[in-house]
Parts: C-alpha cells; sequence; structure tokens
C-alpha cells in the first residue's frame, strides 16, 4: 500500500542530490582573504576622509548603500572594474588601496618555466 505524500513532498524528495565527497589534502579558507581585508579599511578610511557617506558612494558607482557597506567589511569582494570605479569617485589611484600590504612594493617574480626555447 502507498503511504499518502502530496506532490509538493514528492518534488522535494525527487529535488535533492547526492553529496559529493570533498577532495582529500583541500583546505577551505573560513572568511575572508587578508587583501581583501585591507582593501576594505582603505576605501572605508578614504571615503570618511572625503567625507562621502555611503549613500553618496553608492549612488556615483550605480550600486546600493547596502552594498558599499558589504565592500567595506569585506563581506563581498570587488572586482577589478568596480575597484576601478570606486578609486575614481574617491580621487586616488588603485594602489592606494594595496599601500602598505607586506610584499606590495616588491617586483614581480620571474616565471619558473618558459615555453619559449633559448636561442643558440
Amino acid at each position: 500500500m502507498r503511504s499518502k505524500v502530496t506532490r509538493s513532498a514528492e518534488a522535494g524528495l525527487k529535488a535533492q542530490k547526492p553529496k559529493r565527497a570533498k577532495a582529500p589534502g583541500r583546505k577551505r579558507q573560513i572568511g575572508p582573504e587578508p587583501v581583501d581585508i585591507h582593501v576594505a579599511m582603505r576605501v572605508r578610511q578614504r571615503r570618511i576622509e572625503l567625507g562621502i557617506s555611503q549613500q553618496k558612494l553608492a549612488a556615483a558607482l550605480g550600486v546600493t548603500f547596502q552594498q558599499i557597506y558589504k565592500y567595506e567589511k569585506a563581506k563581498t569582494r570587488m572586482s577589478a572594474a568596480r575597484l576601478y570605479g570606486v578609486s575614481k569617485a574617491l580621487g586616488v589611484p588603485v594602489t592606494f588601496f594595496f599601500d602598505c600590504i607586506d610584499g606590495a612594493d616588491t617586483k614581480a617574480q620571474k616565471p619558473k618555466r618558459s615555453n619559449v626555447s633559448p636561442k643558440r
């Protein structure tokens, strides 16, 4: 005898997918990266220096003030395009947000391997 199950309950049972196993040795970081936190702090610092509200900055970027809040608290990562827009709105170069980060003033590393064979 078939038990009474509503159609919505049946749909819910069918929609469940089996969970995949995690890759061995792969660790998931909880929370934002330190660089993201630093950039977020620099955005907030510069905005306050200029006396601009989150609402005004949001209007200049075409986003909501809640999104600016998330950027400043490093809850949401900024894309390169958004960071560029923030730099223009706050009147600073993009590099301003990366000042004072350990290793920020080091040169780019040499590639470990080159696809081009040396000339002879």
